[in-house]
């Protein structure tokens, strides 16, 4: 015979399916970690103001004997707005009283692991979307600015310099991935200049593709010797880069070269609530409620952590 607070029962059973339906154990491993800051928030939203660093100029104390105190320049503002997501399962007691309790555990796992997939696709948005022509705030499915702070797209050849320096800065290109092309986009990469309009020393060391690419990025970065020579040739690309598969990113094309010390300064996660899974019970319909619910958001404070090749 089974209880009146049936779902009190199954509940553990069930929790824990949830959760190892979102984990995926052994399976698979979240991007969201490896690329983006998580940090909590106990507030509506977040905003974050860009400072730009000291300039090059003034250092000689000898030309005046004073030490000259600087003013770093002011950034773009970011505003990280925190959405809602959530969803559900309801079993229905019958279910447990004629012991086809594997179907509502089914489909507990089934609902953690969309809870996953929801949060996987929202971060991998960031690089879809990084070719975006859009040139004002434009909101994906999952409520993320398609635009940073600067109101262009994370990819981009009009980057203004500063809010009080319109010079472009581009870090963008069609370059398929090849081993020269990681060449070319290192030294572009490396180029690009901070608020003040100094070089800012980018180090790039990770490389971002979808799984079509994943193969020609390892053989450029693991291959000792050129992978495009016959002649004994060494790789220069050889060791510099980690390479990082996102099966979320759907341009089979599109690659993309990161400075992780930069990434983890501005590629950002808020979770305002984190994932959580409850339950209450329906008295007339003799159904059980089970929820999911979870609250973020996502982006980036600058841009200059990685070039973007639409290739």
């Amino acid at each position: 015979m089974i209880s009146d607070h049936w779902s009190t029962l199954v509940d553990p059973r069930i929790r824990e399916a949830f959760y190892l339906g979102f984990s995926g154990g052994d399976r698979r491993v979240s991007m969201i970690p490896q690329l983006f800051d998580i940090r909590s928030s106990a507030l509506a939203d977040e905003k974050v103001q860009a400072i730009g660093g000291i300039g090059k100029t003034g250092w000689n104390f000898e030309d005046t004997g004073r030490v000259p105190y600087s003013e770093p320049v002011k950034g773009y503002e970011s505003t990280f707005s925190h959405h809602e997501f959530a969803h559900g399962i309801m079993v229905e007691r019958k279910l447990i009283d004629d012991n086809r309790i594997s179907q509502a555990l089914d489909a507990a796992g089934n609902l953690g692991d969309s809870a996953f997939r929801v949060r996987e696709a929202a971060g991998a948005n960031v690089f879809i979307n990084a070719f975006s022509a859009a040139t004002a705030s434009a909101l994906d499915d999952y409520g993320v600015d398609v635009v940073g702070p600067d109101l262009v797209a994370l990819g981009s050849a009009a980057h203004p310099t500063s809010p009080q320096d319109s010079t472009a800065i581009v870090n963008e290109g069609v370059l398929a991935l090849t081993a020269a092309n990681v060449s070319t986009t290192r030294q572009l990469h490396m180029e690009l200049k901070d608020m003040n309009g100094d070089l800012l020393s980018i180090m790039p060391d990770e490389i971002l593709v979808p799984p079509e690419l994943e193969d020609t990025a390892l053989t450029i970065v693991r291959s000792v010797l050129d992978p495009a020579s016959a002649n004994n040739a060494y790789n220069p690309q050889s060791s510099r880069f980690t390479v990082k598969t996102w099966h979320y990113l759907t341009d089979s094309t599109a690659w993309f070269m990161i400075d992780s010390g930069l990434r983890r300064q501005s590629l950002r996660w808020y979770d305002r609530s984190p994932l959580e899974f409850a339950k209450e019970d329906d008295f007339d319909t003799l159904v059980g409620k089970w929820r999911a619910y979870m609250r973020w958001s996502l982006g980036w404070t600058d841009f200059r952590w990685v070039y973007c090749q639409n290739g």
